[in-house]
């Protein structure tokens, strides 16, 4: 692991799915996270990037209108279950892609139950659609919120190295 995550600014929580993509935001105090999008990708539904997919450019440009400082990626690490994720390793290698393709600093943190999370927010506000789609910034902002909420020697920057288990 890196740094601990000591600069101030905006940090951009991502919950990455094949489908959809939510995008959530930090104030610059890092105190408070909101869901900001959903972006839907394109595509067969994979994990990883597909060449020429759009959704670079529509992170790109939320990281500069927002001033985003750095990227918190959530990694499904276990199944609800408590069973072991398989795709996690995809979703490291998407998270370490979209730092470097992003120019961010990466921060990655266990998505945990982020989605359920979301879902139990959204009962309490049945006035709201209830899609998957509307919950995936939800679900963002929840994992994001997660990360600053955690002990500091919790939130480090993730080295190149430490991704490609170069370093421990």
């Amino acid at each position: 692991m890196g740094a601990k995550a000591r600069f101030p600014g905006v940090l951009m929580g991502i919950d990455w799915g094949g489908r959809r993509v939510g995008v959530a935001l930090s104030d610059p105090s890092r105190t408070l996270a909101r869901p900001l999008t959903v972006l839907v990708r394109d595509g067969s539904g994979t994990i990883p990037f597909q060449e020429g997919e759009k959704l670079l450019a529509s992170l790109r440009k939320i990281a500069t209108d927002h001033d985003v400082t750095g990227l918190v990626f959530g990694i499904p690490y276990y199944h609800l279950s408590g069973d072991p994720n398989p795709h996690a390793p995809l979703f490291l290698r998407v998270a370490r892609d979209l730092s470097r393709d992003l120019a961010l600093p990466l921060f990655l943190h266990d998505e945990g139950q982020s989605s359920e999370a979301a879902r139990e927010i959204r009962k309490g506000h049945p006035g709201r659609r209830n899609s998957a789609q509307s919950l995936d910034h939800v679900a963002a902002a929840t994992l994001l919120q997660g990360f600053l909420d955690a002990p500091p020697e919790e939130r480090r920057e993730v080295s190149e190295g430490a991704l490609l288990g170069e370093d421990s």
